[in-house]
C-alpha cells in the first residue's frame, strides 16, 4: 500500500516538474536573446506587438523580415526598380512571378487599410526586393513605397500571401555644419554637407537681411544648427526640423538668428535683442545668381533703343528656384505677353511683386491661393522677350514698379517686452548646445566629418 502511495505521488509530481523546468529554460533563452539585442545596435529591431496605433518596424532585408514575422524560407533575393509606366502587377510579370502569385500578391496589398489607393500610387524607381517562389521556397517582396514605411508581402507554412505595413525605424541627430564660402553660398553650404531642403531655408531667412550679389565675399563664413531625421537601415537623411540657430560672418559683420515659436505655434527668426529677421518683401528672391540688369534707363537687348527697365534681372541655370518675396495671395499665374510666363503676387494694399520669363510654375501655385514667404513659387527660365535664361523681378508699390534695392521695408514683429527674458533664456539653450557639439568629441556618440558635427538623440 504505501508503494501504491509512492507511484501516485510521483505521477502527480513529473508533470509539475517538467513544467517547471520549460518555464526556467524559455526564461534564460529570452533573457539571452535580450541581452544580445541590447548590446548589438546593428540588430534587427525587436519585434514588438502591433496594436491600432503603431506600426511594427521593418529590417533591412526580406531574410530578416522572414525570420521576425515567421514566414515560409525565402533564397536568392533580388533587386529591380519600378519603371515608368509600369504598375505592380507588369513589375512582378517582367521578373518573372507567374499570374496566380501576382493574382493573390496584388488581392492581399489591397486588403491593406488604403490597399487600392496605395498600389495605384507607388513611386516610378521604388525599390522592389523579391524572392522568386518554388516548390521549396516561398514567395516574398519588399516595397520601399514612401521614404518611412515598407510594405512586405510573403507566404505563410500553408502558402498563403500575407501582407503588412512597417515603419522603418529611425533615430534623430542634432547637427551643426559649419562651412566657409569659396564661390557662392549655395555650392559651398551644399559642399559641407548640408540638406538642400536645409540650405533653401536658410537662405530664405537670410534673404531679407542680406544682398547675396553684393555682400557675400570669399572667405565669409557660415554655420547652421538643425535636427535631421535619419533612416536607420539606409543610413540616410529622410527629414529635416525646421533651422534652430543660423549665423553668417560677412567680413567681420556676424549676423545671428534664432528660431522661437510665436503664439501661434509657428517657428519665427529673431536676433540677439529680440529683433525680427522678416521683412516685408525679400530683396532677392533667388540665390546663386548673378544681377545682370539693374532698375531704370537701359538699351533693351533686343529691342535696341533705349527703354526703362522697371525691375531687376538675375542670370541663372533654367529651373533655378524662384522663391516667394513675402506672404501674399497669388493674382496672376499664366502667361504675360512679353514677360512669358509669369506670377504676381499681393503682399498688402501697398505691396505686389512680380516674377517673369519663368520656366515653369511649382505645383502648388495657382490663382488665389495664399502663399508664405520663402517657398518656392517657380523655376527661372527664358520665355516669353528674353536672350537667355534670367528672372525678372518687380517691387510694385501702389501699382507703380519702384527699385527694389532702395525701398524701405518694414519689418515684421519683434519679441515683445514681456516675453524678452523668455526669449533669452531659449537662445541661451540653444548656444548651451552649439556648445556642447563644438566640444564633445571626444564623446562616442558625437560624429564629427570635415564641417559637420552630430549628436545622436536615442528615440524611444
Amino acid at each position: 500500500m504505501k508503494k501504491v502511495f509512492k507511484n501516485i505521488s510521483l505521477d502527480h509530481f513529473l508533470p509539475v516538474l517538467g513544467s517547471f523546468l520549460i518555464l526556467l529554460f524559455s526564461f534564460d533563452i529570452n533573457d539571452a536573446y535580450s541581452t544580445q539585442i541590447k548590446n548589438n545596435t546593428k540588430n534587427i529591431p525587436v519585434k514588438r506587438p502591433l496594436n491600432l496605433f503603431d506600426l511594427e518596424e521593418s529590417a533591412d532585408t526580406i531574410f530578416n523580415l522572414v525570420q521576425k514575422i515567421g514566414a515560409k524560407p525565402v533564397a536568392n533575393i533580388k533587386k529591380t526598380r519600378l519603371k515608368k509606366n509600369e504598375n505592380l502587377s507588369i513589375a512582378l510579370k517582367r521578373i518573372n512571378f507567374e499570374n496566380y502569385h501576382i493574382s493573390k500578391i496584388i488581392n492581399t496589398i489591397g486588403e491593406l487599410n488604403n490597399g487600392h489607393k496605395i498600389l495605384s500610387s507607388l513611386p516610378i524607381g521604388m525599390t522592389i526586393h523579391y524572392s522568386n517562389p518554388s516548390s521549396i521556397t516561398g514567395g516574398a517582396l519588399k516595397l520601399n513605397y514612401t521614404k518611412i514605411r515598407d510594405i512586405f508581402v510573403w507566404q505563410d507554412i500553408n502558402n498563403k500571401y500575407n501582407s503588412q505595413v512597417f515603419l522603418r525605424p529611425s533615430r534623430m541627430e542634432e547637427t551643426l555644419i559649419k562651412g566657409v564660402i569659396k564661390s557662392n553660398l549655395y555650392i559651398s553650404a551644399l559642399e559641407s554637407g548640408m540638406p538642400e531642403n536645409t540650405l533653401l531655408e536658410m537662405i530664405s531667412l537670410l534673404g531679407f537681411s542680406i544682398d547675396f550679389q553684393r555682400e557675400i565675399r570669399s572667405g565669409d563664413s557660415f554655420e547652421v544648427l538643425f535636427t535631421k531625421k535619419i533612416d536607420a537601415l539606409s543610413d540616410l537623411v529622410t527629414e529635416t526640423k525646421p533651422i534652430k540657430y543660423v549665423s553668417i560672418n560677412l567680413s567681420g559683420n556676424k549676423l545671428n538668428f534664432f528660431n522661437y515659436k510665436d503664439k501661434f505655434g509657428l517657428p519665427q527668426y529673431y536676433d540677439e535683442n529680440g529683433k525680427s529677421s522678416k521683412r516685408t518683401i525679400m530683396k532677392t528672391p533667388i540665390n546663386g545668381a548673378k544681377l545682370s540688369s539693374r532698375y531704370g534707363n537701359r538699351k533693351h537687348p533686343i529691342l535696341g533703343y533705349t527703354k526703362m527697365h522697371r525691375g531687376l534681372d538675375f542670370a541663372a541655370p533654367s529651373g533655378t528656384p524662384v522663391f516667394a518675396a513675402g506672404d501674399g495671395v497669388i493674382e496672376k499665374a499664366g502667361w504675360n505677353g512679353s514677360y512669358g510666363k509669369y506670377i504676381r503676387i499681393r503682399h498688402t494694399g501697398t505691396y505686389k511683386t512680380a516674377y517673369a520669363h519663368l520656366s515653369g510654375f511649382h505645383k502648388n501655385v495657382r490663382i488665389g491661393k495664399r502663399v508664405l514667404q520663402g517657398k518656392i513659387i517657380g523655376y527661372v527660365g527664358t520665355t516669353g522677350r528674353s536672350t537667355g535664361p534670367h528672372l525678372h523681378y518687380e517691387v510694385i508699390k501702389n501699382n507703380i514698379q519702384v527699385n527694389p534695392m532702395r525701398i524701405k521695408l518694414p519689418a515684421r514683429k519683434n519679441i515683445s517686452k514681456t516675453d524678452i527674458e523668455n526669449y533669452k533664456k531659449h537662445i541661451e539653450k540653444i548656444i548651451n548646445l552649439k556648445i556642447a557639439l563644438e566640444k564633445s568629441n571626444t564623446n562616442n556618440k558625437i560624429v564629427i566629418y570635415n564641417h559637420k558635427i552630430s549628436k545622436k538623440l536615442i528615440l524611444n
